[in-house]
């Protein structure tokens, strides 16, 4: 059993590509991430206004095992607020030696990301667009992804997948 790991995906600021669908993004990152890396999947959440979102997203997420989740409504920033928070809860659930991967391009993790880093020992895999993202979240990162074409190409690892 290899370590565990949880996926967040703020989708108001990583929405779906156009060409792509909600199936071949998270089949992307189960067979390119998850399963190299010899992770333990025990989370996968969505987080932002599910009202925005389609039935037909909402069905594939729900058909995918990922957990939607509602932003605050009204609130600034309130998918950021939601995801860190889940964040926090996964990491001290799992203990330390975790893995967070994040579908984000949005430097106001960086903090909550630096902190769980340095106190828990989390590993951090990003999962960025080519043109949406944050150089401070891709300097903590352990390892980074670019979504762009219908795959994920590495573009910053600080070891082999099976570390």
């Amino acid at each position: 059993m290899g370590k565990p790991c949880a996926v967040f995906w703020d989708i108001q600021c990583t929405g779906i590509p156009i060409g792509q669908s909600v199936n071949s993004i998270v089949n992307l990152i189960r067979s390119t991430v998850i399963e190299p890396h010899n992770l333990d999947e025990s989370s996968f959440f969505c987080v932002g206004d599910v009202h925005k979102l389609s039935s037909n997203v909402c069905h594939s997420f729900i058909a995918l095992g990922v957990d939607i989740v509602q932003a605050y409504n009204g609130i600034k920033n309130s998918a950021d607020i939601k995801l860190m928070d889940l964040m926090r809860k996964f990491v001290k659930f799992s203990g330390k030696d975790c893995t967070i991967i994040l579908l984000s391009g949005d430097a106001d993790y960086y903090g909550t990301l630096s902190d769980l880093k340095k106190l828990h020992n989390v590993s951090i895999h990003l999962i960025r667009l080519a043109n949406s993202f944050s150089p401070k979240l891709e300097q903590i990162s352990d390892y980074t992804f670019m979504l762009n074409n219908s795959m994920l190409k590495p573009v910053k690892s600080t070891g082999s997948p099976n570390n």
